[in-house]
């Protein structure tokens, strides 16, 4: 495969070669393997035939590649991780290529020091230079096993691995593919340190320039991007042929032949990601790289790497050889759907409608790929297609445990808020234990099914069905998507139904394709990654609009509240009967208008984060769920104006609670929710307590107490955010059970009289 890439970067170029252009490449280190692709791309006449005539610089102490790009001292470098500290410091520089998935960098030890994993090291010596230590995977391994960097001595690095063989230091900063060759040479047993090994694998030797460089220089960015590829993956191809290349031009270190193989060899397995392709790069792994900065408090919050990661102009979406070649050679995709779910999707008069149809129309198109859609008369009849293989991909569905074993799922491109239709007098009661009415086959049937286990599922052919069920007081509610619900009960003149969402949830929509497709997939994720928000918010308000401006003469009242939502935001919330527009809205900004803090759909976002990170690394992460008691009473007897005041007032007080490594957001009206990685029950009990006793000792002037109910859950390995979320909400309205003004987790209360805390929680890892 890694052959075909450097046939493709053959066939790229066809463009004449003028006078070469002078390029200057700042390395990271000095010269070695960890450098080939760059060696071979100018030994082998890549960077030529480009156009190009490259200066490769070795690294001399005391610089600093990125502020030499920055201070135009060099065009491009190399850099660690720690790059995204300069980047979130608003350095504006752009990545081009990971030469490594995982770092190289780690620590070593020899056996008969008796070291043999991190926690070990406190007291003890360790050769590492400045740069090294603050490297964020070297430091989170550190911190993880309960190490900080006033732990050990540091010692000036020698470089000399005898240092270490003859106990003139106990640890030495190393590259898995450079000092334990030497030790093997020698016979000298030794322990390899390695973030990896710990959870951590960051990307490294990152290829940047900054943002000027490239607006300034598109084309040579990009011949000169296109020819370090085509270097670092014939470097890997033939390893020796490039260990006797460095050896002849570029051996400042004076290392052999053997030694520069022994290099090759372990950095290429560091070097391709799990499908076999080199360079990747991608702005959730950045963001999953950021969080250990975050709690290490290198970064702060507010980073955005969203703009990071480099995307020449002749293949935009970054797409591997493999990809290019199946867009070139695929024939026309059947396209599945779902017939009867308006707004989101519908079929009609032979034309697929709705959002999800405008997301694949403008994928398909972004990526140069042609589709039909295969009709059904229902989502029962699509999801039997998809499982015969009778079509390619699903255009619009949700993710489930049981559709999982016959699909594979792309990244989401919407989120729809869930929401339950009852009779009014319904709306505040809980789902728990009751009959509620799902669309047959549909992913809420399998969602409410494991969140609501004692609950009374009872599946309709339709969401007309289930809004008569509702109406006839034969189920306590019918649950679906919120625009889709409006859209019947408008359609049908349905009144005395009310739409609520105390499910406190967003589900997520992908596209859909068979798993012996993961070519598609990536093609797919890579595309949705790419869709600008102002598209999504486009595609959003034309449906939305179509939706409330034809039903009932309220066209004119929809065109004000558009205009109206934006500059009041939730102001509005609480006086207007089926607001989705406005909601949605809402849901497109990281902060909500009112608080500042951050909105729902960011709040996700960031949970998603926190539990990849607790999974990965074992982490405690516990979650927050509260409301404001009687929340609808001030508002009702106090006005709006007041109710705004008690809900700013209070994001005043937790918000002066929270870590750097914490994230409090609002959920919806007077809920909110409070996100605490590496805390576990107990410590979240503390905090929650803590803000129990703050806002119900507060004056907030308007004549009555106002107190919070509290729900506490910890999150267990491998669940479902939705789950997760559950607990955490059941245990809120134990709480509004018992009394109200108290605390519980899980089951477990604990009320203004368990005065025991005798300590904070932890401010950072322990």
């Amino acid at each position: 495969m890694r052959v075909v890439w450097l046939v493709l970067f053959s066939l790229i170029w066809v463009s004449p070669i003028q006078a070469a252009e002078d390029v200057r490449l700042q390395l990271l280190w000095k010269h070695q393997f960890q450098f080939a692709g760059y060696y071979m791309a100018l030994e082998k006449g890549f960077y030529a035939e480009e156009g190009i005539s490259v200066d490769l610089r070795e690294y001399q102490p005391g610089q600093d590649p990125a502020n030499m790009v920055l201070d135009g001292e060099t065009d491009f470098a190399v850099g660690r991780s720690s790059l995204l500290i300069k980047k979130s410091n608003k350095s504006d520089l752009v990545a081009l290529f990971a030469a490594f998935q995982q770092s190289p960098l780690m620590l070593l030890t020899t056996q008969t020091s008796g070291i043999d994993n991190p926690a070990k090291l406190r007291d003890h010596r360790v050769m590492v230079t400045d740069d090294a230590k603050y490297v964020g995977e070297l430091l989170a391994m550190l911190l993880q096993s309960g190490v900080t960097d006033t732990d050990f001595k540091q010692q000036a690095h020698s470089y000399n691995v005898q240092d270490l063989i003859d106990g003139r230091t106990d640890a030495m900063a190393s590259y898995v593919s450079n000092e334990p060759f030497a030790l093997q040479k020698q016979g000298v047993p030794y322990h390899i340190l390695h973030p990896k090994d710990h959870g951590f694998d960051m990307y490294t030797d990152i290829l940047f320039t900054s943002r000027d460089f490239i607006q300034h220089n598109p084309d040579l960015t990009e011949r000169f991007y296109r020819a370090s590829l085509r270097g670092w993956l014939y470097a890997f191809e033939q390893i020796e042929e490039t260990a006797l290349v460095i050896k002849q031009k570029y051996n400042s270190q004076n290392k052999s032949i053997d030694a520069l193989v022994f290099e090759g060899n372990e950095l290429k397995k560091l070097a391709f990601d799990e499908q076999g392709q080199f360079g990747t790069l991608s702005v959730k792994k950045f963001n999953q790289m950021a969080q250990v900065y975050l709690v290490t408090n290198s970064i702060q919050r507010g980073y955005d790497f969203s703009d990071f990661i480099y995307h020449p102009a002749s293949n935009t979406h970054r797409f591997t050889h493999n990809e290019l070649l199946y867009i070139k050679n695929a024939a026309p995709l059947r396209v599945c759907i779902n017939p009867d779910w308006f707004p989101y999707e519908a079929y009609s008069k032979g034309e697929h409608q709705g959002m999800v149809s405008d997301y694949l129309e403008l994928v398909m198109r972004g990526v140069g790929l042609q589709y039909n859609i295969v009709p059904s008369t229902s989502w029962r009849e699509t999801l039997v297609l998809a499982r015969t293989g009778k079509c390619d991909m699903v255009a619009g569905a949700m993710q489930t445990t049981q559709r999982s074993s016959y699909l594979n799922f792309s990244r989401p491109y919407l989120t729809i808020p869930a929401v339950v239709a009852t009779l009014p007098d319904n709306s505040e009661l809980p789902l728990r234990s009751r009959k509620i009415a799902v669309k047959d086959k549909s992913a809420f049937h399998d969602i409410i099914s494991s969140r609501f286990p004692t609950a009374e599922i009872v599946p309709v052919t339709s969401a007309l069905n289930g809004l008569r069920l509702v109406l006839r007081g034969e189920v306590h509610g019918f649950i679906g998507a919120e625009a889709s619900i409006a859209h019947k009960l408008r359609e049908q003149t349905i009144s005395g139904i009310k739409i609520n969402d105390q499910l406190h949830d967003n589900w997520d929509i992908s596209f859909a394709v068979s798993p012996d497709n993961a070519v598609l997939l990536s093609i797919l994720n890579k595309a949705v990654e790419k869709v600008p928000n102002t598209q999504r918010d486009r595609i959003l308000q034309n449906w939305i609009k179509v939706e409330y401006s034809h039903s009932f003469d309220y066209s004119m009242l929809w065109k004000v509240l558009g205009i109206v939502a934006v500059l009041a935001g939730l102001a509005l919330y609480r006086h207007v009967n089926l607001i989705s527009y406005n909601k949605q809205l809402q849901k497109l900004a990281d902060r909500d208008s009112l608080t500042g803090i951050l909105s729902r759909r960011k709040l996700r976002d960031e949970l998603e984060g926190f539990v990849e990170l607790s999974d990965r690394h074992d982490w405690p992460l516990s979650l927050i769920f509260f409301d404001i008691d009687d929340f609808k009473q001030i508002n009702d007897s106090l006005g709006h104006a007041k109710g705004d005041k008690v809900l700013i007032e209070i994001t005043q007080r937790v918000s002066s609670k929270t870590r750097k490594s914490d994230r409090f957001g609002r959920w919806g009206g007077e809920e909110f929710v409070f996100v605490m990685l590496e805390s576990d029950l107990s410590h979240a009990c503390i905090t929650a307590e803590k803000i129990r006793s703050e806002v119900a000792g507060h004056d907030f002037s308007i004549g009555r107490q106002v107190t919070c109910s509290f729900g506490v859950a910890q999150y267990q390995k491998n669940e479902t955010i939705e789950h997760f979320m559950s607990r955490a909400d059941e245990a809120m309205y134990l709480s509004k059970a018992k009394g109200k003004n108290c605390v519980s987790a899980d089951e477990v209360e604990v009320t203004e009289a368990e005065e025991t805390v005798e300590h904070d929680p932890p401010e950072g890892r322990t």
